[in-house]
């Protein structure tokens, strides 16, 4: 893992964000020159020159405006690389850190703990946006603070690594209130305190054995809290990248915690809106867990198909990426009763209009050992995917899919042509022409449902004459129609609603 000091970002954005007004304490003086390694000093003198460092870093500014305090603001920047000097030399970090570790944590947390800048559009992040599953750049809000922090956070992480700093020392001040607060730090918007965050927590669980069970309960109330109110967190994959770390040092058999902390949060974290951002994440932490034990393989494959998505692709597409995956650990026996279940989702994503989820479904068929449970559960999987497959063949209307469609059903004839062959005669192929765009886009069956429109429209233009029928897209004298239904191309004359 690399340190946060190796952290570069490119150009700094412009700050968006807001930080309310913070007291001032009183001015201390001005700190200039060496640390207290310079050998002119007494050890009266570096200890005092050590807190009034401590002292005038734990002064908290106005940084929202770049204008205002410029000369205690840089004073203070000066002072915080001399206290990260003072931890260069084990002798100084016993001599004077470590006395004074509570001055030390106190300044941290003044700085540290605040109002993190709030994003307006933070409800846009609920789901994939139209650009694709990731938000852009530009909707990141960045605290003016930042720049003044970052100090902070690399004294903090280089304390936390220095061989001098004890953990019986340490331990002291990380407290569950302490974590608590850490980990509501995690929210921020800023990309780069948050990889610090994620270093020095990671740092914290490593160093400190005794606060270890602390800190995965703080982590686990993190996430039920996004669970089953937020439904966003902006660290989550940060944190999933830290719980990764600790579930490979997971003894086997894994205890009851670890089991239940898979199945009342691992499983779960599927079905967020924002699960999307840090799925890449949450497979790694799942496949981390079947790997300690197999048997879990049956949960996850239950909760995917519980908390399957509606109407959005881009999660659809990455449930069966994880799904294939699971599959192939699961047992054939313990898998059997799921089987029409699982093979209902599949055959329903194949016949779906939306082409990426559809393609992404045929792909399971190109695995040998997903092939194998179509095999070994025959009876029932036949009469559920040959008339579906043999109807799309048929009718499909993306040329290439219809094309693999073909050579499906010929894989799955030379399976068992007779289980083939009965499974066409009993099986059905109404899924498959109900999801069909030709059955969607039904003229008939739509000329009807517009009459009934018309005619509610009719009696409330003669309960009130001033009525106005409400203006719709899918008409015949809009574009779609247009488009779509009579053959004209498009123009600037017909891009124009009907008035």
């Amino acid at each position: 893992m690399s340190t946060p000091g190796a952290y570069k970002a490119g150009a700094n954005p412009q700050p968006r964000g807001k930080v309310g007004k913070v007291g001032k304490a009183a001015p201390a003086p001005p700190v200039r020159g060496k640390a207290a390694t310079d050998t002119k000093h007494t050890p009266k003198d570096a200890k005092e020159m050590f807190l009034k460092r401590v002292q005038l870093c734990s002064i908290t500014y106005d940084y929202s405006d770049d204008n205002k305090d410029v000369k205690a603001k840089a004073e203070r920047n000066a002072a915080l690389q001399d206290l990260r000097e003072f931890l260069n030399d084990s002798k100084n970090v016993a001599q004077y850190v470590i006395p004074h570790l509570d001055l030390v944590i106190d300044m941290i947390k003044k700085n540290i703990f605040r109002p993190l800048p709030m994003d307006k559009k933070g409800g846009d992040k609920l789901g994939p946006g139209e650009a694709g599953a990731e938000g852009g750049d530009e909707d990141i809000v960045i605290d003016p603070a930042w720049p003044h922090l970052q100090g902070v956070y690399e004294f903090f992480f280089e304390l936390i690594i220095c061989e001098a700093t004890d953990v019986k020392s340490l331990k002291v001040f990380i407290t569950p209130s302490f974590i608590q607060d850490f980990l509501q730090l995690f929210d921020s918007e800023e990309p780069r305190e948050r990889d610090y965050l994620k270093n020095i927590l990671h740092r914290l669980y490593a160093k400190l054995v005794p606060r270890r069970k602390m800190i995965r309960k703080a982590i686990n109330d993190s996430f039920l809290t996004m669970i089953h109110e937020t439904q966003r967190f902006n660290g989550a994959s940060e944190l999933l990248d830290i719980l990764a770390s600790i579930i490979s040092g997971f003894a086997v058999p894994l205890r009851e915690e670890h089991v239940v902390f898979f199945k009342v949060i691992m499983i779960p974290l599927h079905k967020v809106q924002t699960s999307h951002i840090f799925h890449e994440q949450l497979l790694r932490c799942s496949m981390l867990f079947l790997s300690k034990d197999h048997a879990l393989a049956i949960p996850l494959v239950e909760g995917l198909l519980r908390y399957w998505p509606f109407g959005n692709s881009v999660k659809e597409t990455l449930y069966l990426t994880e799904l294939q995956e699971v599959l192939e650990v699961c047992e054939l026996a313990k898998l059997e009763p799921l089987i029409p279940k699982l093979f209902k989702r599949l055959v329903r994503c194949i016949s779906g209009p939306q082409l990426q989820v559809a393609d992404r479904a045929m792909c399971f068929f190109e695995n040998d050992y997903f092939l194998g449970i179509l095999r070994t559960f025959k009876q029932v999987t036949f009469p559920m995917v040959v008339p579906v497959i043999v109807e799309l063949a048929e009718t499909h209307w993306h040329k290439i899919l219809q094309e693999s469609l073909n050579a499906l059903k010929v894989i799955l004839k030379e399976i068992d042509p007779v289980a083939f062959d009965r499974a066409l005669q009993t099986g059905s192929r109404d899924l498959a022409r109900s999801n069909s765009l030709s059955t969607m886009h039904n003229l008939p069956a739509r000329a009807t449902v517009e009459a009934k429109w018309d005619a509610l429209a009719a009696r409330a233009k003669a309960i009130d004459p001033k009525f106005k029928s409400p203006l719709v897209p899918y008409i015949d004298s809009h574009v779609v129609g247009l488009n779509n239904m009579n053959g004209i191309a498009l123009s600037s004359q017909n891009l124009i609603p009907p008035a």
